[in-house]
């Protein structure tokens, strides 16, 4: 026991110093509640993958004689959404803010809707902030597409995190042709050696997931905190007034939790109709479930449930 308990504080005791050797930390996001579906084909969402790379090259850090970091942006997680964007950056605010103005330069030459996101920046100024928003952004796919697993979510960093996915083709195996293609246009120089995985560079290329997973103290620190700690994503989602964020599973032992306190029942096929809209109310308002996930939950219609809020029908 004091062997086990010693390793803990030693291991904690590392992810701090690998903190703060390092900075300042920043969770960058465009707002999920306002915006409507940008990124709807596959290609979309792979070409949105390709320029992220561009622009992670483009603003790379330079480093000292003494190999200490000098500008730049460090990418350690991201998601990319239907219509919103989650990244957890290393790097000062002006240089993150031109990073994202790159990217949606070049998104917004063949993608509508995307000149108008701006990107707000948030501080993450100690280690439970930053553990926590890497969570939350990689849990943002599969939370949102129910169809998902942590690690099958294509579409950002979630699936590297303690996963070693092979990868067969790099960069420089891509003919000119189906260069222009990835990029819409003129094809960057960009090292030849970068993964490619369905289409797109792969993340690990040029995001420092290996900075992310030194943070927790193991994968399975990671993988406890990717399914537990409910409340602090919770907490997370609705101070950015994100969308979706419980997956359904979650959102059950919620209800039932709620129920047992509210109603002084067990199920929810004991609830009336009025106790249901009164839970549907709670749903939307305190946990920020879709119109989608509390006609699943409560068994109410999509007419109920879009009648209650006409702005989150879809």
């Amino acid at each position: 026991m004091i062997r086990t308990m010693k390793s803990f504080i030693d291991k904690e005791r590392g992810c701090e110093l690998i903190f703060n050797a390092d900075g300042p930390y920043w969770h960058a996001f465009t707002s999920g509640k306002t915006t409507s579906v940008l990124f709807v084909k596959t290609e979309d969402l792979a070409f949105v993958m390709n320029v992220i790379a561009q622009a992670a090259y483009e603003f790379r850090p330079r480093h000292t004689p003494a190999g200490r970091r000098c500008g730049g942006v460090v990418i350690i997680a991201f998601e990319v959404m239907h219509n919103h964007f989650h990244f957890v950056l290393v790097g000062d605010p002006e240089s993150i803010q031109a990073f994202f103005a790159f990217i949606r330069k070049r998104l917004s030459r063949t993608i509508d809707g995307v000149k108008d996101l701006e990107l707000s920046l948030k501080p993450l100024e100690n280690l439970s902030a930053i553990r926590n928003c890497i969570v939350y952004t990689n849990r943002n796919g599969y939370v949102a597409n129910p169809s998902h697993t942590p690690f099958s979510y294509p579409w950002g960093s979630g699936r590297y995190y303690f996963n070693d996915i092979p990868f067969k083709d790099c960069y420089s195996d891509v003919f000119l042709g189906p260069k222009r293609q990835m990029f819409r246009g003129r094809a960057p120089e960009l090292p030849g050696d970068w993964p490619m995985i369905d289409g797109y560079i792969a993340p690990p290329a040029y995001s420092s997931i290996k900075l992310g997973m030194s943070l927790f103290r193991d994968a399975h620190h990671y993988f406890s905190a990717l399914t537990k700690n409910v409340e602090a994503y919770s907490e997370l989602a609705e101070e950015l007034d994100d969308q979706e964020f419980l997956t359904d599973d979650e959102m059950f032992s919620k209800v039932h939790a709620i129920i047992r306190d509210r109603y002084r029942i067990s199920s929810v096929r004991e609830l009336s109709k009025a106790q249901k809209l009164d839970l549907a109310r709670t749903l939307h308002y305190n946990f920020r479930s879709s119109n989608g996930q509390i006609r699943r939950l409560l068994g109410l219609s999509q007419y109920e449930v879009d009648s209650l809020f006409p702005l989150s029908a879809k």
